[in-house]
Protein backbone atom coordinates (compact mmCIF):
# COMPACT_ATOMS: atom_id res chain seq x y z
CA UNK A 1 0.00 0.00 0.00
CA UNK A 2 1.42 3.43 -0.62
CA UNK A 3 1.51 5.60 1.99
CA UNK A 4 1.46 9.26 2.07
CA UNK A 5 1.08 11.72 4.80
CA UNK A 6 -1.35 14.29 3.56
CA UNK A 7 -3.36 11.83 1.47
CA UNK A 8 -6.03 11.07 4.29
CA UNK A 9 -6.58 14.46 5.41
CA UNK A 10 -7.02 15.85 1.45
CA UNK A 11 -9.11 12.37 0.81
CA UNK A 12 -11.45 13.99 3.22
CA UNK A 13 -12.07 16.96 1.91
CA UNK A 14 -11.84 16.15 -1.35
CA UNK A 15 -14.73 13.41 -0.67
CA UNK A 16 -16.88 15.75 1.51
CA UNK A 17 -17.00 18.35 -1.33
CA UNK A 18 -16.89 16.02 -4.04
CA UNK A 19 -20.29 17.31 -5.50
CA UNK A 20 -20.76 20.80 -4.07
CA UNK A 21 -19.53 22.61 -7.22
CA UNK A 22 -22.01 21.72 -9.94
CA UNK A 23 -21.51 24.39 -11.87
CA UNK A 24 -17.94 24.61 -11.84
CA UNK A 25 -15.35 23.83 -15.12
CA UNK A 26 -14.14 19.55 -14.73
CA UNK A 27 -10.80 19.52 -13.66
CA UNK A 28 -8.51 17.60 -15.72
CA UNK A 29 -8.44 14.33 -13.54
CA UNK A 30 -10.64 13.92 -10.26
CA UNK A 31 -10.02 11.21 -7.97
CA UNK A 32 -12.66 11.58 -5.32
CA UNK A 33 -13.13 9.72 -1.89
CA UNK A 34 -16.31 7.30 -2.04
CA UNK A 35 -16.00 6.27 1.82
CA UNK A 36 -18.65 7.67 3.28
CA UNK A 37 -22.70 7.13 3.25
CA UNK A 38 -22.89 3.33 2.25
CA UNK A 39 -25.63 0.89 3.15
CA UNK A 40 -24.46 -2.34 4.84
CA UNK A 41 -26.21 -5.38 4.89
CA UNK A 42 -25.31 -8.92 6.14
CA UNK A 43 -27.22 -12.02 4.24
CA UNK A 44 -27.95 -13.79 1.12
CA UNK A 45 -32.00 -13.19 0.61
CA UNK A 46 -31.30 -12.72 -2.95
CA UNK A 47 -28.67 -15.08 -4.03
CA UNK A 48 -26.36 -13.41 -6.67
CA UNK A 49 -29.27 -10.85 -7.40
CA UNK A 50 -27.94 -11.01 -11.09
CA UNK A 51 -30.76 -11.79 -14.19
CA UNK A 52 -29.01 -14.24 -16.26
CA UNK A 53 -31.86 -13.70 -19.17
CA UNK A 54 -31.19 -10.44 -19.37
CA UNK A 55 -27.41 -10.08 -19.68
CA UNK A 56 -26.00 -7.56 -17.63
CA UNK A 57 -29.08 -6.34 -15.03
CA UNK A 58 -29.16 -7.00 -11.34
CA UNK A 59 -32.58 -7.23 -9.23
CA UNK A 60 -33.38 -7.01 -5.66
CA UNK A 61 -30.43 -4.70 -4.46
CA UNK A 62 -28.59 -4.86 -6.96
CA UNK A 63 -31.47 -2.73 -9.10
CA UNK A 64 -31.97 0.78 -8.78
CA UNK A 65 -35.62 0.82 -7.68
CA UNK A 66 -34.50 -0.92 -4.37
CA UNK A 67 -35.21 0.34 -0.71
CA UNK A 68 -32.30 0.29 1.49
CA UNK A 69 -33.66 2.68 4.36
CA UNK A 70 -34.10 -0.16 6.92
CA UNK A 71 -30.03 -1.08 6.25
CA UNK A 72 -27.05 -0.08 8.46
CA UNK A 73 -24.83 3.14 7.49
CA UNK A 74 -21.66 2.49 7.34
CA UNK A 75 -18.34 4.32 6.57
CA UNK A 76 -15.70 2.20 4.63
CA UNK A 77 -12.96 0.87 5.74
CA UNK A 78 -15.68 -2.18 6.65
CA UNK A 79 -15.07 -5.52 8.06
CA UNK A 80 -18.37 -7.48 9.24
CA UNK A 81 -16.18 -10.14 10.40
CA UNK A 82 -14.41 -8.37 13.48
CA UNK A 83 -18.00 -7.62 14.64
CA UNK A 84 -19.36 -11.08 14.62
CA UNK A 85 -18.93 -13.24 18.16
CA UNK A 86 -15.98 -15.05 18.95
CA UNK A 87 -16.96 -18.59 18.31
CA UNK A 88 -14.96 -21.84 19.85
CA UNK A 89 -16.14 -24.30 17.11
CA UNK A 90 -14.78 -21.39 14.31
CA UNK A 91 -11.55 -21.90 12.44
CA UNK A 92 -8.88 -21.04 14.92
CA UNK A 93 -6.30 -20.05 12.55
CA UNK A 94 -9.16 -17.05 11.18
CA UNK A 95 -9.60 -16.02 14.82
CA UNK A 96 -12.89 -17.79 15.98
CA UNK A 97 -15.00 -15.92 14.12
CA UNK A 98 -18.29 -17.64 12.87
CA UNK A 99 -17.48 -16.92 9.02
CA UNK A 100 -16.15 -19.52 6.01
CA UNK A 101 -17.48 -22.85 4.98
CA UNK A 102 -19.49 -23.60 8.68
CA UNK A 103 -21.23 -20.50 8.71
CA UNK A 104 -23.00 -19.50 5.35
CA UNK A 105 -25.25 -17.32 7.49
CA UNK A 106 -22.62 -14.85 7.43
CA UNK A 107 -20.27 -15.65 4.57
CA UNK A 108 -22.22 -12.89 2.46
CA UNK A 109 -23.06 -8.92 2.89
CA UNK A 110 -24.20 -6.40 0.51
CA UNK A 111 -23.31 -3.12 0.06
CA UNK A 112 -25.47 0.24 -1.50
CA UNK A 113 -24.33 3.42 -1.89
CA UNK A 114 -26.16 7.07 -4.33
CA UNK A 115 -24.53 9.73 -5.68
CA UNK A 116 -24.93 12.31 -8.01
CA UNK A 117 -23.20 13.20 -10.96
CA UNK A 118 -23.40 16.66 -12.79
CA UNK A 119 -24.41 16.62 -16.34
CA UNK A 120 -20.95 18.34 -17.00
CA UNK A 121 -19.54 15.10 -16.52
CA UNK A 122 -20.94 13.23 -19.42
CA UNK A 123 -18.71 12.57 -21.91
CA UNK A 124 -15.25 11.92 -19.58
CA UNK A 125 -14.05 8.49 -18.10
CA UNK A 126 -15.54 7.53 -14.62
CA UNK A 127 -13.84 4.59 -13.16
CA UNK A 128 -14.80 2.98 -9.83
CA UNK A 129 -11.80 1.59 -8.25
CA UNK A 130 -11.84 -0.44 -5.16
CA UNK A 131 -8.72 -0.86 -3.11
CA UNK A 132 -9.36 -4.26 -1.60
CA UNK A 133 -12.73 -6.05 -1.13
CA UNK A 134 -12.62 -9.33 0.76
CA UNK A 135 -13.48 -11.71 -0.97
CA UNK A 136 -15.81 -12.66 -4.13
CA UNK A 137 -17.65 -9.48 -5.15
CA UNK A 138 -19.59 -8.32 -7.58
CA UNK A 139 -20.35 -4.81 -8.32
CA UNK A 140 -23.33 -2.94 -10.19
CA UNK A 141 -24.13 0.56 -11.15
CA UNK A 142 -27.24 1.73 -12.23
CA UNK A 143 -28.62 -1.70 -12.05
CA UNK A 144 -25.97 -3.02 -14.33
CA UNK A 145 -23.24 -5.67 -13.47
CA UNK A 146 -20.02 -4.22 -14.54
CA UNK A 147 -17.24 -6.34 -13.35
CA UNK A 148 -17.17 -9.47 -11.41
CA UNK A 149 -13.80 -9.78 -8.54
CA UNK A 150 -12.20 -12.89 -7.23
CA UNK A 151 -9.59 -12.01 -4.76
CA UNK A 152 -9.35 -10.42 -1.63
CA UNK A 153 -5.90 -8.82 -1.63
CA UNK A 154 -5.41 -7.00 -5.03
CA UNK A 155 -6.94 -3.76 -6.07
CA UNK A 156 -9.29 -3.47 -8.92
CA UNK A 157 -11.25 -0.99 -11.11
CA UNK A 158 -14.20 -1.15 -13.67
CA UNK A 159 -15.05 1.88 -16.44
CA UNK A 160 -18.46 2.69 -15.69
CA UNK A 161 -18.64 5.53 -18.31
CA UNK A 162 -21.42 3.59 -20.13
CA UNK A 163 -23.47 3.13 -17.43
CA UNK A 164 -23.48 6.51 -15.80
CA UNK A 165 -26.76 8.70 -15.22
CA UNK A 166 -25.24 12.41 -15.62
CA UNK A 167 -26.55 15.32 -13.98
CA UNK A 168 -28.45 12.69 -11.50
CA UNK A 169 -28.20 9.95 -8.94
CA UNK A 170 -26.31 6.93 -9.53
CA UNK A 171 -26.21 3.53 -7.16
CA UNK A 172 -23.45 1.22 -6.82
CA UNK A 173 -24.49 -2.32 -5.56
CA UNK A 174 -21.97 -4.39 -3.91
CA UNK A 175 -22.18 -8.33 -3.66
CA UNK A 176 -19.42 -9.39 -1.48
CA UNK A 177 -19.17 -13.50 -0.90
CA UNK A 178 -16.18 -14.09 1.79
CA UNK A 179 -17.36 -18.10 2.10
CA UNK A 180 -14.02 -19.42 0.67
CA UNK A 181 -10.60 -18.47 2.70
CA UNK A 182 -7.58 -17.70 0.74
CA UNK A 183 -5.25 -17.96 3.88
CA UNK A 184 -4.29 -19.49 7.01
CA UNK A 185 -4.89 -16.08 8.84
CA UNK A 186 -8.01 -13.70 10.00
CA UNK A 187 -9.07 -12.06 6.53
CA UNK A 188 -12.29 -10.76 7.84
CA UNK A 189 -14.66 -9.39 5.08
CA UNK A 190 -16.16 -6.75 3.38
CA UNK A 191 -14.96 -3.46 1.47
CA UNK A 192 -11.85 -3.09 3.68
CA UNK A 193 -9.76 -0.37 1.58
CA UNK A 194 -10.78 2.65 0.47
CA UNK A 195 -13.12 3.01 -2.99
CA UNK A 196 -12.73 5.97 -4.99
CA UNK A 197 -14.47 7.95 -8.11
CA UNK A 198 -11.99 8.47 -10.67
CA UNK A 199 -12.84 11.35 -13.64
CA UNK A 200 -10.94 11.90 -16.07
CA UNK A 201 -10.92 13.40 -20.09
CA UNK A 202 -11.75 10.90 -23.05
CA UNK A 203 -7.87 11.26 -24.21
CA UNK A 204 -6.01 11.01 -20.81
CA UNK A 205 -3.15 8.73 -18.80
CA UNK A 206 -4.30 5.16 -18.57
CA UNK A 207 -5.05 3.57 -15.42
CA UNK A 208 -1.57 2.84 -13.96
CA UNK A 209 0.28 4.64 -16.89
CA UNK A 210 3.24 6.26 -15.14
CA UNK A 211 6.28 4.42 -14.57
CA UNK A 212 9.78 6.32 -13.41
CA UNK A 213 12.81 4.43 -12.36
CA UNK A 214 16.70 5.82 -12.22
CA UNK A 215 19.67 4.30 -13.46
CA UNK A 216 23.54 4.90 -12.87
CA UNK A 217 26.61 3.66 -14.64
CA UNK A 218 27.43 0.14 -13.29
CA UNK A 219 24.64 0.80 -10.85
CA UNK A 220 27.04 2.86 -8.65
CA UNK A 221 25.55 5.80 -7.75
CA UNK A 222 28.05 8.52 -8.59
CA UNK A 223 27.23 11.40 -10.78
CA UNK A 224 24.46 12.08 -13.05
CA UNK A 225 21.10 10.00 -12.54
CA UNK A 226 19.13 9.12 -15.37
CA UNK A 227 15.65 8.76 -15.19
CA UNK A 228 13.61 6.29 -17.51
CA UNK A 229 10.00 7.86 -17.98
CA UNK A 230 7.41 6.41 -19.39
CA UNK A 231 3.57 6.77 -19.99
CA UNK A 232 0.96 5.00 -21.69
CA UNK A 233 -1.81 6.84 -22.83
CA UNK A 234 -5.23 6.02 -23.83
CA UNK A 235 -7.97 7.83 -26.46
CA UNK A 236 -11.75 6.37 -25.23
CA UNK A 237 -13.30 8.77 -27.51
CA UNK A 238 -15.16 8.54 -30.83
CA UNK A 239 -12.14 9.60 -33.21
CA UNK A 240 -8.76 10.30 -33.70
CA UNK A 241 -6.45 12.86 -31.53
CA UNK A 242 -3.39 14.63 -31.33
CA UNK A 243 -1.70 14.31 -27.54
CA UNK A 244 1.83 15.87 -26.28
CA UNK A 245 3.20 14.01 -23.16
CA UNK A 246 5.11 16.41 -20.94
CA UNK A 247 7.54 15.18 -17.85
CA UNK A 248 8.64 17.27 -15.52
CA UNK A 249 10.79 16.57 -12.57
CA UNK A 250 11.14 18.21 -9.30
CA UNK A 251 13.39 18.18 -6.69
CA UNK A 252 12.80 16.98 -2.84
CA UNK A 253 12.98 20.89 -2.47
CA UNK A 254 10.56 22.01 -5.31
CA UNK A 255 12.66 22.85 -7.57
CA UNK A 256 12.02 22.27 -11.22
CA UNK A 257 15.11 19.67 -12.47
CA UNK A 258 14.85 18.33 -15.54
CA UNK A 259 11.97 18.12 -18.12
CA UNK A 260 11.37 16.04 -21.72
CA UNK A 261 8.26 16.17 -23.93
CA UNK A 262 6.70 13.90 -26.85
CA UNK A 263 3.57 14.43 -29.18
CA UNK A 264 1.96 11.54 -30.69
CA UNK A 265 -1.07 10.98 -32.52
CA UNK A 266 -4.20 8.18 -30.83
CA UNK A 267 -6.94 6.53 -33.46
CA UNK A 268 -10.14 6.22 -31.16
CA UNK A 269 -9.87 3.68 -28.77
CA UNK A 270 -5.70 3.03 -29.19
CA UNK A 271 -3.09 3.18 -26.54
CA UNK A 272 0.09 4.31 -27.05
CA UNK A 273 3.17 3.87 -24.68
CA UNK A 274 5.60 6.92 -24.75
CA UNK A 275 9.61 6.62 -23.41
CA UNK A 276 11.64 9.59 -22.55
CA UNK A 277 14.99 9.78 -20.54
CA UNK A 278 16.43 12.75 -18.76
CA UNK A 279 19.04 13.36 -16.25
CA UNK A 280 19.72 14.85 -12.97
CA UNK A 281 22.91 15.94 -11.90
CA UNK A 282 24.40 15.13 -8.34
CA UNK A 283 20.93 13.39 -7.28
CA UNK A 284 19.83 13.47 -3.56
CA UNK A 285 19.44 9.70 -2.65
CA UNK A 286 16.96 8.26 -0.55
CA UNK A 287 17.81 5.62 2.31
CA UNK A 288 15.31 5.11 5.31
CA UNK A 289 17.72 7.57 6.79
CA UNK A 290 16.87 10.10 4.87
CA UNK A 291 13.85 9.53 2.72
CA UNK A 292 14.13 12.35 -0.09
CA UNK A 293 11.32 12.12 -3.00
CA UNK A 294 11.17 13.49 -5.97
CA UNK A 295 8.25 14.17 -7.92
CA UNK A 296 7.41 13.47 -11.61
CA UNK A 297 4.21 15.79 -12.83
CA UNK A 298 2.82 14.11 -16.16
CA UNK A 299 0.99 16.07 -18.32
CA UNK A 300 -1.02 15.43 -21.09
CA UNK A 301 -2.37 18.25 -23.62
CA UNK A 302 -4.77 17.73 -26.75
CA UNK A 303 -4.87 20.97 -29.20
CA UNK A 304 -4.69 23.62 -26.98
CA UNK A 305 -5.63 21.85 -23.70
CA UNK A 306 -4.54 20.34 -20.83
CA UNK A 307 -6.04 17.24 -20.51
CA UNK A 308 -4.53 14.82 -17.89
CA UNK A 309 -2.48 15.30 -15.12
CA UNK A 310 -0.99 12.91 -13.11
CA UNK A 311 1.77 13.23 -10.00
CA UNK A 312 4.30 10.52 -9.26
CA UNK A 313 6.61 10.44 -6.44
CA UNK A 314 9.61 8.77 -6.48
CA UNK A 315 13.09 8.35 -4.63
CA UNK A 316 16.69 8.05 -6.88
CA UNK A 317 19.04 4.70 -5.32
CA UNK A 318 20.39 1.91 -6.53
CA UNK A 319 20.05 -1.71 -5.25
CA UNK A 320 21.76 -5.04 -5.62
CA UNK A 321 22.57 -8.26 -4.22
CA UNK A 322 26.41 -9.73 -3.56
CA UNK A 323 27.48 -12.66 -2.88
CA UNK A 324 29.89 -11.89 -0.35
CA UNK A 325 28.29 -8.63 1.03
CA UNK A 326 24.68 -8.51 0.87
CA UNK A 327 22.09 -6.42 0.25
CA UNK A 328 23.42 -3.48 -1.26
CA UNK A 329 21.31 -0.08 -0.88
CA UNK A 330 23.05 2.97 -2.73
CA UNK A 331 26.60 0.59 -3.10
CA UNK A 332 26.43 -0.13 0.22
CA UNK A 333 25.80 -2.63 2.67
CA UNK A 334 22.33 -2.55 3.85
CA UNK A 335 20.74 -5.13 6.60
CA UNK A 336 17.07 -5.21 6.24
CA UNK A 337 15.15 -5.67 9.31
CA UNK A 338 11.22 -5.94 9.72
CA UNK A 339 8.60 -7.97 11.70
CA UNK A 340 5.97 -10.72 10.76
CA UNK A 341 2.60 -8.65 10.48
CA UNK A 342 -0.56 -9.35 9.14
CA UNK A 343 -2.95 -6.78 7.75
CA UNK A 344 -5.19 -6.98 10.40
CA UNK A 345 -5.09 -4.80 13.92
CA UNK A 346 -6.90 -5.55 16.92
CA UNK A 347 -9.97 -3.95 17.15
CA UNK A 348 -10.51 -3.19 13.67
CA UNK A 349 -10.02 -6.43 12.06
CA UNK A 350 -9.06 -5.81 8.33
CA UNK A 351 -10.47 -2.52 8.28
CA UNK A 352 -7.61 -0.61 9.12
CA UNK A 353 -8.35 3.44 9.00
CA UNK A 354 -5.09 5.23 7.46
CA UNK A 355 -4.08 6.69 10.85
CA UNK A 356 -3.31 3.19 11.81
CA UNK A 357 -0.87 2.37 9.16
CA UNK A 358 1.22 5.48 9.90
CA UNK A 359 1.29 4.42 13.40
CA UNK A 360 2.64 1.14 12.61
CA UNK A 361 4.89 2.27 10.10
CA UNK A 362 6.48 4.69 12.69
CA UNK A 363 7.01 1.68 15.62
CA UNK A 364 8.86 -0.14 13.01
CA UNK A 365 10.89 2.70 12.17
CA UNK A 366 11.38 3.46 15.79
CA UNK A 367 12.50 -0.10 16.27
Amino acid sequence: MKLSTPRFVAALLIGCAAFSSAHASPAPRERLLMDFGWRFHLGDEWGIAHNLAKAGTGYGPAGTAFSDVSWRQVDLPHDWVVELPFDRNADAAHGFKPVGPAYPQNDIGWYRKTFELTAADEGRRLWLEFDGVFRDCTIFVNGWAVGHHEGGYNSFRYDISDVANYGGRNVVAVRVDASQFEGWFYEGAGIYRHVWLVKTAPVAIAPDGVFVYSAFPNNVPEGPAELHLETRVANAGPGAADATVTWEIFSPTGASVARAEQATSLDAGEKVDLNETANIDAPELWSPESPRLYKLVTTVSSGDETVDRVETTFGVKTVGFDANRGFLLNGRPYVIKGTCNHQDHAGVGAALPDALQYFRIAQLKKM
